[in-house]
């Protein structure tokens, strides 16, 4: 079993600060459905980040 210190060593070494005041607001409306809205505003960042990085993936996959 592991750690549970450990466990949070490692998440705190992985969290960034970032400003998003000037995009916020775009972030918040860029959809419209009820799951967006009850999202907090880090796993709004999270999902549209993991979304751009699989684009990305998939747009290197079809050019290889």
């Amino acid at each position: 079993m592991d750690d549970p210190y450990d466990y949070e060593l490692v998440s705190q070494r992985d969290r960034i600060s970032i400003d998003v005041s000037d995009i916020r607001e775009e972030i918040e409306n860029c959809r419209s459905d009820v799951a967006w809205s009850e999202l907090p505003l880090s796993a709004k960042l999270r999902v549209l980040i993991k979304e751009r990085l699989a684009q990305l993936q998939a747009e290197k996959k079809a050019g290889s």
